[in-house]
């Protein structure tokens, strides 16, 4: 069987099929190389450099690589079938996470964690007394508790060892979760947990002492599932497709896990036998991936998760590698899009204090949005976070060294940018798009229905393959020998997300009996709270106009969320309690939901009343032409 190399990685892999692809061939062996479409041939993101070997073209690669490039050798992995040894060369940058987002400062929290650590004073046997070890164990917890009639669980795992650590009496240290023996030694224990974020593009683990509430360290990586696409949808449709999917993707990101975990209490000299709990929240896909659970009915009407409720394993049923009897939890789902994570977003925004109305959104792979006061909570999901992320757009690319991140344009329409880590420009991230899309309308490069007006002669406009593109940066700027533009379809494209966001808020705000007047606030969790511009956001119509103090960054709150619960049984309690309160609202099911999205099409809105805070001369010049 032929073999490929992979540079600059310098790995030789031998392929194990007739007619396996190069994509195929990586994605076995853990090498990354991007795929926002599963390897379907329809994103063009999976490019490689064929150095030596045979490369036929297909026609897939011609419809996604220009002919120049095609000459140099570039190639989808996903149509390149290995039929002689090959020399490809990849990008090292997908192989590394997006930047982390701290969390903002959440409220004060009482640190009462579900597994706690104590000393007990084990009593003697004696021929008055020859209590057993497991009656004299229950005893000495029921006097360090000052608790009668405790009648503690004890594992296998620590009864056999009963024998030896109870021998003659003495002091032992004990683990506890509520009322299960978790460990007990006569060394001193120190109880451990990590909460992680379990997103569709990053997994962010944070290590926590469970005694004090402190964060030790915070490690993340790359979700591995990527491989079979960038969205939850291919994904599903991966594990639907193969009848060992789910399984696959259950390892996928279990081992994940594992890996953050080691990493994290390498970081901090922690035993990993000394963490208890893994308390993980995602999206209901992620959430039934990492349980493996049937994906299913998430992507078939009604769109109903298998379970909602919070859940408790043992870490060895879902294969964590922490203590033996540890566990694995999380938060209750709400439904089939909205899931843990946004229930843990909702917890660290202290959502059920909220005397007056706030819209909390948090954008990721997809986006989760909530409207809430006193009166409850109303949730909806939409199909906004790809092209927000700079899936599906024709430059764009994660959050990675490289990505441009910011875009201005000056008055005598100059174009400056900043890029990630200050590296040569790659493509365009989230943030950096949403920048662009507004200083293009700003400038008026784009007119309000989103159409980029080639009429104007702008240098920096230019048609290619037919289609309107803005230039960014020149061939001579990037890092790849090609510019980074945005295209007339990549503006579509920010269109229809930006108008399902903007659509599904104003339906949550009429469930709720709230108008844009009423917003005390707009909250933005994630990365795109972190990093995009608010200004920006507003200025395309992303969200309901409300003055700019009046929007509020929270950081990464899905993981603050996790941490609360992690350390406090009262933070998990109040999750459970969101959760049931929250009205989930299926946009796909309101008959008003599409004549709002096609009104939120434009720039900012076809309704301008409804944009009363942006300033006139910003709309003049909008208007203008250059």
């Amino acid at each position: 069987m032929p073999n490929i190399r992979f540079e600059p990685l310098g790995k030789t892999i031998g392929i194990e099929v007739d007619g396996e692809t190069v994509l195929q061939t990586a994605s076995r062996v853990g090498i990354p190389i991007e795929s926002v479409c599963g390897g379907r041939g329809k994103c063009g993101r999976c490019l490689v450099q064929v150095r030596s070997g045979l490369a036929e073209v297909t026609p897939d690669d011609r419809a996604h690589i220009s002919a120049a490039d095609l000459e140099k050798g570039l190639r989808l992995a996903c149509r390149l079938v290995v039929n002689s040894d090959l020399v490809v060369e990849i990008s090292e940058e997908y192989a590394k996470a997006e930047q982390v987002i701290l969390e903002k400062a959440v409220g004060e929290i009482r640190v009462d964690p579900l597994v706690r650590a104590f000393e007990i004073m084990i009593e003697k046997p004696t021929l008055a007394n020859p209590s057993s070890d497991h009656l004299r164990l229950r005893m000495a917890i029921e006097r360090a508790l000052s608790a009668n009639a405790f009648r503690p669980n004890v594992p296998l795992s620590v009864l056999v060892k009963l024998p030896r650590l109870l021998g003659n009496g003495g002091r032992l240290n004990v683990v506890l979760r509520e009322d299960e023996v978790l460990e007990l030694d006569s060394r001193e224990i120190i109880p451990y947990g990590v909460a992680i974020d379990v997103g569709s593009t990053t997994v962010v683990a944070y290590l926590m002492d469970l005694r004090t509430g402190e964060e030790l360290s915070v490690e993340s990586e790359l979700n591995p599932q990527i491989r079979y696409g960038d969205d939850v949808v291919s994904r599903i449709t991966y594990a639907m497709s193969n009848a060992t999917g789910t399984s696959v993707l259950q390892k996928l990101i279990i081992d994940c896990l594992n890996d953050l975990v080691e990493r994290c209490c390498s970081a901090s000299h922690v035993p990993i036998q000394d963490v208890f709990e893994v308390m993980a929240v995602g999206n209901t896909a992620m959430h039934h991936f990492m349980f493996g659970l049937e994906s299913r009915s998430l992507a078939l009407a009604p769109y109903n998760p298998v379970t909602a409720r919070e859940l408790s394993f043992k870490s060895t049923d879902t294969g964590l590698k922490i203590a033996k009897e540890g566990y694995h939890t999380s938060l209750p789902n709400v439904a089939g899009f909205v899931g843990a994570d946004h229930v843990a977003v909702l917890l660290a925004a202290n959502v059920l204090d909220m005397d007056e109305p706030r819209l909390i959104i948090d954008i990721g792979t997809n986006g989760e949005l909530s409207v809430a006061d006193r009166n409850g909570i109303a949730s909806a999901s939409v199909a906004a976070g790809p092209a927000f992320e700079g899936a599906n757009l024709r430059c764009g690319m994660r959050g990675t060294s490289g990505a441009i991140d910011h875009v201005q344009i000056s008055e005598d329409v100059d174009v400056t940018f900043t890029t990630i880590n200050e590296s040569v420009p790659r493509g365009l991230c989230g943030s950096g798009v949403i920048d662009l899309v507004a200083e293009m309308y700003l400038s008026g490069v784009l007119d309000r229905t989103g159409r980029i007006r080639r009429e104007l002669g702008h240098p920096r406009v230019k048609v290619i393959d037919g289609e309107a593109c803005f230039i960014v940066a020149t061939e001579s700027e990037s890092g790849s020998g090609r510019p980074v533009m945005i295209s007339q379809n990549d503006v579509t494209q920010i269109q229809y997300a930006k108008a399902a966001m903007y659509a599904g808020a104003e339906i949550l705000m009429e469930k709720m009996h709230v108008d844009q007047f009423d917003l005390k606030e707009i909250l933005l969790a994630g990365a795109f709270g972190n990093y995009a511009s608010p200004n920006s956001a507003r200025t395309i119509g992303l969200f309901p106009e409300v003055p700019l103090q009046h929007i509020v960054g929270i950081g990464n709150a899905a993981g603050s969320g996790a941490k609360m619960s992690l350390v406090s049984r009262a933070a998990r309690e109040t999750a459970k309690r969101i959760a049931k309160r929250v009205q989930y609202v299926e946009l796909a099911a309101m008959p008003e939901f599409e004549e709002k999205f096609y009104a939120a099409m434009y720039f900012p809105h076809s309704d301008e009343s409804k944009f009363p805070e942006v300033n006139t001369s910003l709309k003049k010049l909008a208007r203008a032409t250059l």
